[in-house]
């Protein structure tokens, strides 16, 4: 009897974890192969760029901004695990912490309170009227700004963080799809 009941329960326990959601982008669950992701992306007007090696660009409209959204798939494109958008740079410390508020705000209204949130050096960024200051404590990593939320199917994580560009930086938006990221781990895991 007991050992029935203790597969009863694994049964149970294994139908949960396979029925457990993935994160969404636009609608879209983080899911299935690049392709076929990238098709759905493409019906909701974002426009291909290009690819390399597992990740590939698109640019379109996010919230009504301008962005480009990079998708990532495992080693063999058959599962995408990850979205990160990144929206146009700026040299301009304001544009950015705006843009970051904006969002922490939206994805606060809709997530709830962030698990994490971290905004190094507020005091300085928020009093000083020098944005060369401000844009060279970013260009050199003494200011942190970004929050986590924990969601249903994975993570959702929002920075301001330097780019390629002097003196420049951007807000950046990354959905990691929670199944799909362990499974890219559990393949990493039986090569070494």
């Amino acid at each position: 009897m007991k050992k029935g009941i203790f597969v009863l329960v694994a049964f149970f326990f294994g139908l949960t974890s396979m029925a457990q959601e993935h994160l969404s982008f636009k609608g879209i669950p983080i899911e299935g192969s690049m392709e076929s992701f990238c098709e759905k992306l493409a019906d909701k007007g974002f426009t291909k760029l290009g690819n390399d090696n597992n990740t590939t660009l698109f640019v379109g409209d996010f919230t009504g901004r301008n962005s480009t959204v990079g998708i990532i798939a495992d080693d063999d494109g058959e599962n995408v695990y990850s979205v990160v958008v990144l929206f146009d740079s700026s040299d301009e410390w304001k544009v950015l912490v705006n843009t970051y508020d904006y969002y922490k705000d939206l994805y606060t209204r809709k997530y709830g309170k962030p698990k994490a949130s971290i905004e190094k050096n507020k005091e300085l960024m928020s009093t000083s009227p020098n944005n060369g200051l401000l844009m060279i404590e970013l260009d050199e990593r003494r200011a942190t700004w970004g929050s986590l939320w924990e969601v249903t199917g994975g993570e959702i994580e929002i920075n301001i963080e330097k780019t390629d560009g002097y003196l420049e930086g951007a807000v950046v938006i990354r959905y990691r799809d929670a199944q799909n990221e362990e499974a890219k781990i559990q393949k990493h895991l039986e090569d070494i």
